[in-house]
Order: structure tokens, then sequence, then C-alpha cells
């Protein structure tokens, strides 16, 4: 079941439509579904393809060949050729590069269309280019395939509940190769008893074997996003916390950015608040991975528990109480994709030119979204079962005006709220709540 990517297979589809060769570069991290997609395109193809291993030049010299001779068989379709982790080849000198960006002229007049894949970030965006020389010119087009949202993982597990989806999405993140693992037959305590707290579970040790070929030093990596799941946020923190040198941590750090699992967070700024900027964090770094954050906060540090307890009761101990707590920043960003969704279909008050969060050393706003001319909408997300009490939604209206923001609109995300949220909304049009359970 192929899920949300209706846009890239239009695309793959527009390279192959036109008259002659093409080569196509398409990456993304390992399990966010390179080879789902690349499956369902050539679905009625022609196809060769080919896993690049990590063996010697001659190796990938002689699977070359043979690929070369495959494209070379005109048939009665343009065909397809497929080189998986081509930064395998490209990693074993000039001859191997050269023979592997020769393939879109191994075919006559009818042409064959070939897609390199890579699953490293980081080399392909920061040093594929330098590397391959001149070679580069005969890439037709590059695709980075990124993570899916929360709206496609609902239609990936029907049968689960919004709440239990958020669950899921606050664990596996948008990377459909981990929902797959998941059986939809299974709640969520069971497939995370079963496939990520089991040590046979298939996901058990996914984030570091994520990190295996792109970085060397794992011990380092292992505890700087340890640190950082546990909330060690600021450089300076981190420094203290590990002990590295604030110029090896920004190495570091700048390592993992490049490969998508960690981000530099910047709070939201608007040239025209009149609160002071010195309110707002600043420099702040968050694991966005959510299942190598799910991993290093609750498995990195516990293996040691785990293994003197069952998945079921490690589950019910440490992360069944933390539940919602740990949820909450995978909630934001549900909430905000839902605005996303509702700005399409013309359903805000306002039309967004920027949308982002405020974090700030006394509170945080989870989304501040303006239109051009300087409106503004708040929103206030709480992934709580017990919803959002009337202290909440107080404490946002100050955070808003110490942030110098102003609250044109609001919305509210909750599964529940107080009475008193619920009798001032309905006298004010400026006041959206909205039931999560209806998301």
């Amino acid at each position: 079941m192929l899920t949300g990517r209706t846009a890239e297979l239009e695309d793959l589809k527009g390279y192959y439509g036109k008259a002659g060769s093409c080569l196509l570069i398409l990456y993304g991290q390992k399990y966010i579904g390179k080879t789902a997609v690349l499956r369902e395109f050539t679905r009625g193809k022609p196809c060769h393809y080919h896993m690049a291993r990590a063996c010697s030049g001659n190796e990938h010299l002689l699977a070359l060949k043979d690929l070369e001779k495959q494209a070379g068989n005109p048939g009665k379709d343009k065909a397809v050729v497929i080189v998986e982790e081509f930064q395998r080849m490209v990693r074993m000198g000039e001859a191997v590069t050269e023979a592997l960006f020769a393939l879109p002229q191994a075919a006559g007049e009818q042409g064959v269309m070939v897609v390199l894949t890579s699953s490293c970030i980081r080399w392909v965006e920061n040093a594929m280019v330098s590397r391959i020389g001149n070679a580069a010119r005969g890439i037709s087009g590059v695709f980075k395939l990124k993570e899916l949202g929360f709206f496609h993982l609902r239609e990936y597990f029907p049968d689960y509940g919004v709440r239990q989806c958020m669950e899921v999405y606050a664990m596996l993140g948008g990377v459909a190769g981990w929902w797959e693992c998941f059986d939809r037959r299974l709640s969520v305590k069971e497939n995370v008893c079963r496939n990520i707290l089991a040590k046979t579970g298939r996901l058990h040790e996914a984030p570091e074997y994520l990190m295996a070929e792109e970085l060397r030093e794992l011990s380092v990596y292992n505890t700087i996003l340890a640190a950082l799941a546990a909330g060690k946020e600021k450089l300076n923190d981190l420094y203290r916390h590990t002990g590295f040198s604030r110029a090896k941590l920004s190495v570091y750090l700048g390592n993992l950015i490049g490969m998508n699992l960690v981000e530099k967070v910047f709070s939201y700024e608007c040239p025209d608040a009149g609160g002071t900027k010195d309110g707002a964090k600043k420099g702040l770094y968050r694991i966005c991975n959510d299942y190598v954050k799910f991993y290093y906060t609750y498995l990195y540090g516990g293996a040691d528990r785990l293994f003197q307890m069952s998945p079921e009761r490690y589950y019910n101990t440490y992360i069944l109480p933390d539940r919602d707590r740990y949820m909450q920043d995978a909630f934001r960003r549900v909430c905000m994709q839902h605005m996303e969704r509702c700005a399409g279909e013309g359903r805000l008050p306002l039309q967004p030119e920027r949308m982002g969060s405020w974090f700030g050393k006394k509170g945080s706003i989870d989304i501040v979204v303006q239109d051009t001319q300087g409106h503004t909408l708040l929103a206030r997300c709480m992934a709580s079962r017990m919803g959002m009490a009337y202290t909440d939604y107080r404490k946002l209206l100050e955070t808003a005006q110490d942030a110098g923001l102003r609250t044109d609109y609001i919305w509210l995300y909750a599964e529940l709220f107080d009475e008193r949220i619920v009798w001032e909304a309905e006298g004010k049009e400026s006041l959206t709540l909205v039931d999560i359970r209806k998301l």
C-alpha cells in the first residue's frame, strides 16, 4: 500500500514520457520509501534493478556491464534502470563513476530512464557534485523524498483512532518504512512491545543502523543524541553535559543536521512586535527524527532495565505514564499540518504568509500565523488526555503579550475544554475550539 506519494509518481512519469534517455537522482533517509515509490512507478514497465553493495571497484564494474547490456536491448517500451545506494559505487573511484553515469548512453533512440538512489542525505547534498565532477552535467533531475504527514499516517492506519495515530506519529514520524513494521491488526502498545522493545523487534536498533554508513565515532553521536533527548537543547548545556568542546559539538551537530536527524530551532520573530527579543530562547537544538528521538528517550539508556523486565512491564512503567508529555511536540506539528490544510481549503480567517512557533524563556506559543498585513493567529495545542484548563488559555494570552504578538485570532486544540473556555468561545468569533478527535 503506497500512501501519499502522488506528486513524486507524477514527476517520474513526466521524465519517463520525454523522448530519449534521462538520469535522475532520488534520495532520502533509509526507510523513507524510495524503493516503494520505484516499485509502484515501474509496475508494468521493463525494469532492471541493482543494489550496490559494499564491494570492490571491479565487482561494481562487472555489475554495470550487465546493466549496460540489459539497457541496450531495445524492447517495446522504454526501460527503467535502477541502482540503489549508488554512492557506494562513486566512492570506488573515477572509472566506476564514469561507467555508472554512462548508462543512459547504452540505449538507442528509444532511450532509457536511469534512476540512482541514495540514503546518504548529507553526502548527496554536500559532496556528490564535487565527487562526480563533469558527470553531474548528465543529471536530468534530483528529487528528495521527504517524510509523510500525519494525515497520510491516518490513511495508512484506518482502524486506529486519532489519538492512536498521534501516538504512532510521535514515535515513528512520517517514515513509511517504519509504519510497515507495525501490524495494523494490533494495538499501539502491542506493536511497541513486539517491534521496538523486544530485542528481536524489527525496529529495536534501527536508529543506530540508520547512522552506521554515514557517521564514524558513533560513541560521540550517541552521547550527543542522548543528551538532546534528555532536554539539553542549548550548546552550552550540551558542553557541560558531554564534556566535548563547543567547537567539536558544532561540527558533530552539523553532521546530524545534514542527515536530517537534528535541527537548529529558531523562535518566530515578528518585526513589528512590541515585545523584547530578550524574551525568546535562542540557539536551540532538537532531534527532528521522531523515532531517533523515541529511541534515545526510552531505549538507549534503558537497556539494563529492559533486560530485567518484560516489554509489557517496561512499557507500562516508563512509556505509558510519560506518553502525553512526550507527544506534545509531535502534536504541535499535527496541529500545524491541520492549519496548513485549512489554509489550503480557505478555512482560516487569514491567508498565511508565515507560520512558526515562538519559544520563550517564560513560556512558548505552539503556532504563530501571520498574513501580509500583520494580522495574527495564535494556537495552543494540548496533547494531554486531561484537556485544556482555563489557566492554559490565560497563559497563552500572557505569553503573547510578553512576545509582543497580536491576538487577532486564537485557535485552541484539545480533546476536552474547561467550561469557562467554552463559554468564552460562544461569545467570541475570534476564539475557535478544535476537538482533536475530529481531525
